[in-house]
C-alpha cells in the first residue's frame, strides 16, 4: 500500500495549515466573523428567526446528528467484523483502521478543545440579541461568566470528519480520494452553514474544525504503520 513520505505529508499538511492560518486571521483576527454574522442577523430581522426552524433545527441539526450516530456505529461494527475476521485483505483492514481512528480522534479532539477553550456563539453576544460580551479565545474571562462551548464547531465536524475518506481511498484511486474529500467538504459546508444561519457559530469556528479534521486524518495516515 502506498504511503505518504515526509515531503508529501508536508505538502498535504503544510499547505492547508498555511491556508487555515491566513483564513483564520481574516475571519477571527480581522473580525470578518462579525460582519458575516451581522449580515445574517439583519437578514433574519435582527433576531435569529431560524434558530428553531424545523428544517434547520429538527432535520439538519438533530436529524443529521442521529443519522451520523447510526453511520458511525455501523462503520465501527463493520470494522470490528473485519478486524476479528479470519479472512480479508490485510491492507484494506489497515486502511479501515486508519479511517476509524481518524474519525474517533477528530471527534474527540474537537470535543476536548470545546471544553478547554470557552467561547460564545453569536446568539450569546450582546450585539446579536444575547446577554454576554465578546471575550477573545486567549483572553482572561471573568469568573462569573458562564462557560460556553462554541469553539470549534461541533456540528460541522459531522461533515468535515469525512475528509478522512480522501486518505482511505488514496492508495486505491486518486479520483475516489478526491470524491471522498468532496463528500466531506460538502457535508461540512452544509452543516456549518446551518449553524451559522441559526446563530450558533462563526465562520472561524468551522474553519478550525475543518483544519483539525484534515490534520488528524493526514497524521494518522502518515504515522500509522502500513503493515502489522
Amino acid at each position: 500500500m502506498p504511503h505518504l513520505n515526509y515531503q508529501e505529508t508536508i505538502k498535504l499538511l503544510g499547505l492547508p495549515t498555511t491556508a487555515f492560518v491566513i483564513a483564520f486571521g481574516i475571519f477571527y483576527g480581522a473580525q470578518v466573523d462579525f460582519s458575516v454574522a451581522a449580515a445574517i442577523f439583519h437578514l433574519e430581522g435582527d433576531h435569529w428567526s431560524l434558530t428553531d426552524h424545523w428544517l434547520l433545527s429538527d432535520v439538519l441539526h438533530s436529524g443529521s446528528r442521529f443519522v451520523n450516530n447510526i453511520v458511525i456505529a455501523s462503520l465501527f461494527c463493520f470494522w470490528l467484523y473485519k478486524i476479528f475476521g479470519f479472512e480479508g485483505n490485510q491492507e484494506r483492514k489497515i486502511a479501515m483502521t486508519k479511517l476509524v481512528l481518524s474519525l474517533v480522534l477528530s471527534f474527540s479532539l474537537i470535543a476536548l478543545i470545546k471544553r478547554w477553550i470557552p467561547a460564545e456563539c453569536p446568539w450569546d453576544l450582546l450585539q446579536f440579541g444575547g446577554d454576554q460580551p465578546f471575550i477573545g479565545l486567549l483572553e482572561v474571562r471573568p469568573l462569573e461568566m458562564h462557560p460556553t462551548q462554541c469553539f470549534p464547531a461541533g456540528h460541522a465536524s459531522i461533515g468535515y470528519v469525512w475528509v478522512a475518506l480522501y486518505f482511505y481511498f488514496l492508495p486505491v484511486s486518486i479520483m475516489k480520494a478526491r470524491t471522498g474529500l468532496l463528500v466531506g467538504l460538502t457535508l461540512g459546508l452544509i452543516l456549518g452553514a446551518v449553524q451559522q444561519l441559526r446563530g450558533a457559530h462563526f465562520v472561524s469556528h468551522d474553519l478550525t474544525t475543518l483544519w483539525l479534521c484534515w490534520s488528524v486524518s493526514c497524521l494518522v495516515y502518515w504515522l500509522y504503520p502500513n503493515r502489522k
